[in-house]
């Protein structure tokens, strides 16, 4: 067993973060090219700023995981959120404590960074709920017949996007407008606009846009054919025109597929449009646990209900105590001002309970069937404030 007390729970340095990578594969099944990785550290091109481990006293890694700064959308407005991947420990060396000894520290400094959210997608919701995660629900993933696409609305034409376009700053637009409306969908980086954009001419997966009758470019999917069904990748619009456009644009692929696969935004709702619901099966993804990292920020920014208004809200963080507080939230005209005070509060929540209510998973009304929630007061502000919202993310990490 080790002894935590010679155990440094820290950044690595890109050295001990080769052996992070080793714990990774051992754990997710893989093998890290050490050669490859050592040219790297040579060269000093292996960064390992984004890693964080626990290292015994003679320099052993026993557990690591890496943090990963990400934009994200929050009731229309662009947050830090940092996520958090490749978690993993030495078999002979877990439930020890060293996971949540790297967890205070990866808090401690994305709290100072700016971080409002954290997100991650776990193996385990109840472990991660330990460490104040709480999951935010699930799309619908559609598989459906494709012929009915084809009597959607679409006043408009569609093209092929072939890398090098001069349309590439259109679809980010068009993307980060559908992502603004969709709380968790990250406002994608250009290393990450680069791979959706590398489109091989002779490749398996395809990119088309659509425009209206104004040669308004409103929506563009990616999708790759899989035996009989077309698999959209990523899909986004500005608005319904564009919705049903580019949907009734894949149903011209009637013929060459039967079904038709994605995941989809909560403005899509396929039991519209698909009269025969005999040609819709519906599953679901889920959408990882978020937490929120700075509760202050959070309620800050959250978006407000029209009108004046103000509640007292109580927050019980077992794991980032700068959150434990009673915050009065006072709105109206456009402004908010959020601060701690000792007068009763109108609900008391868990950390956990906080992520559902300011991200939107659930109505207020529902929220408060958990345990960890509690309204004293003030009720008919608190459903107008707490609602439910529309939430997406598409890319993975």
């Amino acid at each position: 067993m080790s002894d935590n007390n010679k155990i440094e729970y820290r950044k690595v340095t890109p050295e001990e973060k080769l052996y992070v990578s080793r714990l990774q594969g051992i754990v997710f099944s893989f093998d890290p090219n050490e050669k490859e990785i050592r040219e790297k550290i040579e060269k000093g091109e292996y960064n390992s700023d984004n890693t964080y481990g626990a290292v015994d006293e003679n320099g052993r890694v026993l557990a690591g995981m890496e943090i990963l700064p990400f934009t994200m959308w929050f009731d229309g407005q662009k947050v830090p959120m940092y996520g958090i991947g490749g978690v993993a420990s030495m078999p002979e060396t877990r439930r020890q404590g060293n996971i949540r000894k790297i967890f205070e520290k990866v808090f401690e400094d994305i709290y100072e960074k700016g971080a409002v959210f954290s997100h991650l997608f776990p193996f385990s919701h109840d472990y991660y709920r330990k460490f104040g995660y709480e999951h935010c629900g699930a799309v619908k993933r559609y598989t459906l017949s494709l012929a009915p696409a084809r009597r959607l609305k679409n006043n408009g034409t569609v093209h092929e996007f072939i890398k090098g376009d001069d349309v590439r700053d259109n679809l980010i637009e068009v993307y980060e407008t559908y992502a603004s409306r969709h709380n968790i969908m990250p406002s994608r980086s250009e290393i990450r606009w680069n791979e959706v954009f590398n489109i091989s001419l002779f490749g398996a997966e395809r990119l088309y846009y659509w425009e209206d009758a104004e040669h308004n470019i409103k929506a563009w999917v990616k999708f790759k054919k899989d035996n009989e069904k077309m698999r959209i990748r990523d899909i986004a619009w500005v608005d319904r025109e564009g919705m049903l456009g580019i949907l009734q644009f894949m149903g011209m692929f009637e013929g060459a597929a039967e079904k038709l696969v994605f995941s989809a935004s909560p403005e899509f709702i396929a039991e519209i449009y698909w009269n025969n619901l005999y040609e819709i099966e519906i599953s679901t993804d889920w959408m990882g646990m978020s937490r929120v990292v700075n509760a202050k920020r959070a309620l800050e920014l959250m978006r407000k209900p029209d009108g004046n208004g103000r509640f007292v809200i109580k927050i019980a963080d077992g794991f980032a105590k700068w959150n434990n507080n009673a915050y009065a939230v006072e709105y109206g005209d456009g402004e908010c001002t959020v601060n701690t005070t000792t007068d009763a509060a109108d609900i008391e929540v868990s950390e956990c309970a906080l992520v559902q209510m300011v991200l939107g998973v659930y109505e207020l009304k529902q929220v408060a069937n958990r345990d960890d929630v509690q309204i004293n007061d003030n009720k008919q502000t608190l459903i107008k404030v707490f609602h439910k919202k529309n939430l997406l993310i598409t890319d993975s990490f």
